[in-house]
């Protein structure tokens, strides 16, 4: 009966699979955080685009109002500092998750590293059962050429 193929680094490819796993979820996370921090700098964005709008139009107004002119520039100074902000903390996370990728990259290059070491095993293996069967068939011919054989029996 033939020997069962045994790839003693299971364990290690394995473990390797699991960190490639979990190195594609802090990706996942690391991109969400980058879409959520896009989106955050687009509404600020949006929201002083908005109140210039909205600023421009009273100032065409027959009477102006200081005082809402004065809350309307603070409101457009504190979007205007949120929008730094956030476009800081999308750097940020747009860093991060350029780090993990490359992570992601190493522990996939790892785990394939192993998988090829599988692959070149299990091939070995096979050649080396293929050759012992064949070694066992060509011994059963020669056994049996020889029991035929006359002149063995001479």
């Amino acid at each position: 009966m033939p020997r069962k193929f045994q790839f003693r680094l299971e364990v290690v490819r394995k473990l390797r699979e699991r960190a490639r796993d979990a190195q594609r979820l802090t990706v996942a996370d690391a991109a969400h955080a980058v879409v959520h921090a896009e989106q955050r700098v687009h509404q600020l964005t949006e929201q002083l685009r908005q109140t210039v709008e909205l600023n421009r139009g009273q100032r065409v107004a027959e009477r102006v109002d200081v005082a809402s002119l004065r809350v309307g520039e603070f409101y457009r100074n504190w979007l205007h500092h949120h929008i730094v902000e956030g476009g800081l903390h999308l750097a940020g996370e747009q860093a991060r998750l350029s780090d993990e990728r490359l992570k992601l990259g190493q522990a996939s290059a790892r785990l394939k590293a192993i998988e090829k070491l599988k692959q070149r095993r299990w091939s070995r293996y096979r050649k080396e059962l293929l050759d012992e069967e064949q070694s066992a068939a060509d011994e059963a011919a020669l056994r049996a050429f020889t029991v035929r054989s006359p002149e063995a029996h001479a």
